[in-house]
């Protein structure tokens, strides 16, 4: 079984790296789980950048999925002295055996890298699946800037994060709306595992940790039949994920 979650989440390619990953489906009989991630290296090393993987953990791998995305998935870099950039385009990144995709590394300290792709339509069971992804990648250090860039308003999916002195609140909006009982997977260090549902106003709440970063998942879907490059569907399901990191008060 696949989960393309921004988790179950997030082994970096480096300690400190942001990784972010998205969805639910099948790849067949022997797959393991596969995630759209979004990481950020920082430092000074060839291929390094802000790296966007679907893999089976949050490193490059053969990239064997990577034309579902490559070409067709926007990158969004925002922070607070740009809030609203233009979309850019990733580009294909080979090392050896692997192979993945990347943009320029962010010029802020602070910042939110955001990503939309379409899968296309995935087949597991005898359910013909149109597949969404939204990932996420939210490194700030202050609650002004979580609250400058938690929303993300260029996305349908959205997992927005406040932080409210020993707690944080994730509201899932689909359209700018709260979306009511649906499952949201949070990681984090020192085993860290919660599963809980959205309340009525959409929201989930947790104690911050005090170390780590932290990583969710969650989905909306819909069934709605229709067809994609001429090929039919009975649902559409749409994934996030948001890599978040410890922020000190």
């Amino acid at each position: 079984m696949i989960q393309l979650t921004f988790p179950s989440t997030i082994a970096f390619r480096w300690l400190g790296c942001l990784g972010i990953a998205v969805g639910v489906f099948c790849f067949g009989v022997n797959a393991n789980a596969h995630y759209l991630w979004i990481s950020v290296d920082h430092e000074q090393e060839p291929n390094t950048g802000t790296n966007i993987y679907f893999e089976e953990s949050a490193r490059p791998g053969d990239g064997h999925y990577l034309d579902h995305f490559l070409g067709k998935s926007d990158v969004w870099i925002r922070t607070i002295e740009d809030p609203a950039p233009e979309p850019i385009r990733a580009k294909e990144v080979n090392e050896g055996e692997l192979r993945w995709m990347q943009v320029g590394l962010p010029k802020a300290e602070e910042y939110s890298v955001d990503s939309y792709g379409k899968f296309g339509v995935y087949e597991y069971g005898t359910t013909k699946v149109l597949l969404h992804y939204y990932a996420r990648n939210l490194r700030v250090k202050s609650h002004d800037a979580m609250h400058e860039l938690g929303y993300a308003e260029q996305l349908n999916l959205d997992l927005v994060p406040h932080n409210f002195g020993n707690d944080y609140e994730f509201t899932l909006l689909w359209k700018g709306k709260p979306v009511p009982d649906r499952m949201v997977f949070i990681r984090g260090a020192d085993g860290l595992r919660k599963n809980v549902k959205t309340d009525a106003k959409g929201k989930v709440k947790l104690t911050r940790p005090s170390n780590g970063d932290l990583t969710l998942r969650s989905s909306v879907e819909f069934a709605t039949p229709g067809k994609e490059n001429g090929e039919a569907y009975e649902l559409v399901r749409h994934n996030i994920t948001l890599v978040l990191p410890a922020i000190k008060s």
